[in-house]
C-alpha cells in the first residue's frame, strides 16, 4: 500500500472515530468514554438526588417525632395530673355502677374534703379477689407499662370520706350516720338503702379517713373492718386521687360533684387523736 493511501485510510479512520466521538457527546458532561451512551451523573446531579430520596423520608420522620412526644405528653399527664380507674363492683351505686370508667387528679390529694369521692390503695387486705395469672397478669402488665392501668392495678378501692382526723362519727345501726354531732342527709345513697346497717361510734385519728360506699348495704367499707390493723381507718398517704369524673359509657358522662355541700354544717373537729385505736375484738 502507498503512502498516499494509508495517509488516506488514517484520515478515513480519524473521521470516522470524529464522528462517532461527537454522536457520543463530551466525555465529562453526561457521557462516558468507555461506554457510550450510558448517562453518568455529575457530583451535583448525585447531591441534588440524594437530596430528593432524604426530602421523601421526612414527612415519615416528622411523623414518627410528633407521635414520641404525644406519648410523652400523655405519659407525663397520667403520671403527675390524671389517671383513669375502672368502677370494679356496685359498692358505690348510685353514684357509680361497675364497669364505669372515672378520671382521678392525682395532684391533690393534700386538699381531701368530707364528701370527697377517693380512690385508695388497699390499706389491710379488703381486697379479696385473687391475682391474675398468667395471660390476665401478662395483659395487666402490660396495661401498666403503657400507664393505661395504674401501678398496683387490682389493689385500688374507691369509697367516699365520711371522716377526717378528728371527726367523731356515729350510727346506731337503724337511722342516719351523724358526723361532729351533726346528723347527714346524703342524698347520694342508693335508693332503698338505710345510712347504716352496721352500728359504730368512732374517732378518727390523725393521719387517716373514714370511708363508706354509697350502697351501704353493700360495701365493704370502714365499718366492716375496724378489727383489722388500722381499725377501719384509711391512711390517708394511701390515698392515690380524688375522682371528678365519669367518662366511660358515655351516656354515663358526668361530674362528681355535690358530695361536699353534704358535710358543709359539720364542724371542725375539736381535737385531734394521734394514736389509731386498738381493732375491735370480733369484728372485721
Amino acid at each position: 500500500m502507498s503512502t498516499e493511501d494509508s495517509e488516506s485510510t488514517d484520515k478515513t479512520e480519524h473521521a470516522q472515530s470524529t464522528e462517532n466521538a461527537e454522536a457520543a457527546g463530551p466525555v465529562g458532561r453526561g457521557r462516558t468514554a468507555d461506554t457510550p451512551g450510558r448517562v453518568a451523573l455529575t457530583r451535583s446531579e448525585r447531591l441534588r438526588s440524594q437530596g430528593s430520596r432524604g426530602e421523601a423520608g421526612r414527612p415519615f420522620l416528622r411523623g414518627l417525632l410528633t407521635l414520641i412526644v404525644v406519648l410523652a405528653i400523655i405519659a407525663i399527664v397520667r403520671t403527675l395530673f390524671v389517671q383513669s380507674y375502672t368502677i370494679p363492683s356496685g359498692s358505690m351505686e348510685d353514684t357509680l355502677h361497675a364497669g364505669d370508667r372515672i378520671l382521678v387528679t392525682l395532684y391533690d390529694t393534700d386538699s381531701v374534703q368530707h364528701g370527697d369521692v377517693v380512690v385508695f390503695t388497699d390499706p389491710d387486705h379488703w381486697l379479696t379477689d385473687p391475682e391474675p395469672t398468667g395471660a390476665a397478669r401478662f395483659a395487666q402488665d402490660v396495661l401498666v407499662f403503657l400507664r393505661i392501668l395504674p401501678q398496683d392495678a387490682g389493689h385500688h378501692l374507691v369509697k367516699r370520706v365520711v371522716g377526717l382526723p378528728g371527726d367523731h362519727i356515729v350510727a346506731d345501726g337503724s337511722g342516719p350516720v351523724s358526723v361532729n354531732g351533726v346528723v347527714l342527709d346524703e342524698p347520694y345513697l342508693k335508693p332503698g338503702r338505710t345510712s347504716s346497717d352496721i352500728a359504730f361510734d368512732v374517732t378518727v385519728p390523725d393521719g387517716y379517713v373514714w370511708v363508706m360506699g354509697d350502697n351501704r348495704s353493700n360495701s365493704a367499707d370502714s365499718r366492716l373492718h375496724q378489727g383489722d390493723a388500722h381499725g377501719g381507718f384509711v391512711p390517708a398517704e394511701d390515698i392515690v386521687g380524688i375522682a371528678r369524673f365519669v367518662y366511660w359509657p358515655i351516656g354515663r358522662w358526668s361530674g362528681l360533684v355535690g358530695g361536699r355541700d353534704v358535710f358543709s354544717q359539720v364542724p371542725q373537729a375539736a381535737s385531734v387523736p394521734t394514736v389509731v385505736p386498738a381493732p375491735t375484738a370480733g369484728e372485721g
